[in-house]
């Protein structure tokens, strides 16, 4: 009888261990896939970080513009503004809390995804006494070489 219990706990524990195994490769492929929403949020992300990153989520449209690289000319742009004002670059960065995407529409190579957060720079209480800033944007998105990308004028906020 004690064998009996025995054999029907070890299958049960191999059986949760299977399982297991399966959900994190589901969990593992789900997250290396790429969406729309994930693309405007990789985007918005590095955009209030100053992260040059920024450049692999804009189409090529949006990312050269009269043969000037937007990314590195907003980030220049930026930082001579921060070094004008007496601060260094890290105080103008600031991060995203509370981030929510809503399909608007998508297709197989376009969509429109809105996203709405608050940025705060982290030690914003500590240095900058700054207010959190809520965002609320549109973004158009195509599927460019695989991946989507954000299409748009996001850098006229520094000329």
């Amino acid at each position: 009888m004690a064998d009996c219990n025995k054999s029907s706990i070890i299958i049960g524990a191999i059986f949760i261990v299977v399982i297991a195994f399966f959900l994190q490769v589901m969990f593992v492929f789900a997250e290396n896939s790429d969406t729309p929403n994930k693309a405007a949020t990789e985007f918005t992300k590095a955009y209030f970080g100053l992260d040059s990153s920024m450049a692999d989520r804009l189409c090529q449209e949006t990312l050269i513009v009269d043969g000037v690289n937007v990314v590195d000319k907003y980030i220049h742009c930026v930082n001579t503004k921060t070094k004008t004002e007496g601060f260094r670059p890290f105080f103008v960065k600031n991060y995203l809390y509370h981030v929510q995407t809503n399909t608007i529409s998508k297709n197989e190579n376009k969509a429109t995804i809105k996203l709405t957060c608050e940025i705060k720079h982290p030690l914003r209480a500590f240095f900058t006494k700054e207010s959190i800033r809520k965002v609320d944007v549109t973004f158009d998105l195509i599927m460019e070489d695989g991946k989507w990308k954000v299409c748009g004028d996001f850098f006229s906020l520094c000329s």
